[in-house]
């Protein structure tokens, strides 16, 4: 990843919303250094939760999914560093997980291809930066392009 090709990245929210009267929901996020645009990710509604979840804090009795990915990095002493969103190949977002791991006081890197509601679910709740390629602000929209009513959704 190259510092200057991405921008640090902060998540607005998860929303619910409808396209052509198909009810989705919609992942918000900005450049910081993007002004008034925001890149709308349409997001599926389990992944819409575990995003809300860990941006309000909320913990379960059992790990959902993400929350065993987490504990898994744990056992295997593997560490999320960072999340990059990378580019739209065919209408569909690219991220990537950064994960390293020590052994041996030898540290190696790996790039793990994923999905972005999925890197971002992981980066939230491991409170680690979130970049976004500035080539994908061609696709950002003006903030107030959305009209948000209700930015609770039903957890």
């Amino acid at each position: 990843m190259e510092e200057d090709e991405y921008s640090l990245a902060k998540v607005i929210g998860v929303f619910s919303a409808s396209v052509a009267s198909i009810p989705t929901f919609v992942l918000l996020i900005k450049g910081e250094d993007w002004d008034e645009l925001i890149l709308p990710i349409y997001i599926g509604a389990t992944e819409a939760a575990s995003i809300d979840m860990a941006l309000k804090g909320y913990t379960t009795k059992r790990p959902l999914t993400h929350d065993l990915i987490v504990s898994i990095f744990d056992a295997l002493g593997i560490k999320l560093e960072k999340v990059t969103l990378d580019a739209m190949i065919e209408n569909i977002y690219t991220a990537t997980l950064i994960l390293q791991q020590e052994i041996n006081g030898k540290i190696r890197r790996f790039h793990i291809d994923s999905r972005p509601s999925d890197s971002i679910a992981l980066a939230l709740r491991l409170n680690v930066p979130i970049y976004i390629a500035k080539r994908l602000k061609h696709f950002a929209v003006p903030e107030d392009n959305f009209r948000i009513i209700d930015s609770d959704l039903e957890t």
